[in-house]
């Protein structure tokens, strides 16, 4: 009998020194991960912030689960029973909610790979907006008319980053039959080169390609300039302003007007 006693005392303190073991080694995990989340820069942070709450889950779940079992097997419970239902669980979970599996795979990945980031203007499928979270299940895009997108992560299939070197302001413009092409041309490129100083917002000089195509017998040019993706809608909204008014100051026919 005390042999037995013995022999269960040992067990158990066994069991314990494993599961310290254990809880000691999650502590040093959580704090290396909040050593890396502090060091890393600022724009980082909230992506391996969601990392290591991620990775924190996991670890803590996983050391509660084997220490419930290292201690039920030391006691002399048969754990294989239950190690066989948590998968057979596993497994109806994960057909029930493949759908939610699928998102939070993506998000994690998103998130791991570090190619999106809060703050990109991006376009993904028919949203377009700035991003302003990025969680393992979903992603929140503010749109340009203001309203917030939820996009579920494993919906982003293909996107576009916009922040990663700048975007094209493009304005487009139609010219009348009575407007020299060749002036008018010279005209959009003194138009791009004085907003561009003025503004100091163009990430490259202003460029004026040429004849960009025709469009009920009209000519239609074309000028374009480099900037920050925030500030593409206002740089057009204000190059298409001064094209107008240069347009103006040359009596030239209002646009798509015939001769």
């Amino acid at each position: 009998m005390e042999a037995t006693t013995a022999e269960l005392a040992a067990r158990l303190l066994a069991a314990l020194f494993m599961a310290a073991v254990l809880l000691v080694g999650y502590r040093l995990l959580v704090g290396l991960l909040e050593r890396i989340v502090r060091t890393r820069p600022i724009h980082e942070t909230a992506r391996l912030r969601t990392l290591a709450s991620l990775v924190t889950s996991l670890a803590r779940w996983a050391v509660g689960f084997v220490v419930v079992v290292v201690v039920l097997r030391e006691l002399g419970v048969d754990v294989l029973p239950i190690v066989v239902s948590a998968g057979v669980l596993g497994l109806a979970i994960g057909f029930g909610a493949q759908t939610l599996i699928r998102d939070v795979i993506a998000g994690f990945f998103l998130l791991f790979e570090g190619l999106l980031h809060v703050g990109d203007v991006v376009q993904i499928g028919a949203t377009s907006g700035t991003v302003e979270s990025i969680g393992l299940r979903v992603t929140t895009v503010r749109a340009d008319d203001g309203a917030l997108r939820v996009v579920p992560n494993g919906q982003i299939t293909e996107y576009a980053n916009y922040s990663t070197g700048g975007v094209r302001a493009v304005v487009d413009v139609p010219l009348a039959r009575d407007v020299p092409v060749d002036q008018a041309m010279k005209v959009l490129t003194e138009v791009g080169s004085t907003w561009a100083q003025a503004s100091g917002a163009a990430l490259e000089p202003p460029q004026v390609p040429g004849i960009m195509g025709f469009s009920g017998g009209e000519v239609v040019i074309r000028l374009s300039v480099l900037v920050a993706p925030e500030r593409r809608l206002a740089a057009e909204a204000e190059l298409r302003r001064r094209v107008k008014e240069a347009f103006d100051r040359h009596h030239w026919s209002p646009f798509g007007a015939a001769g």
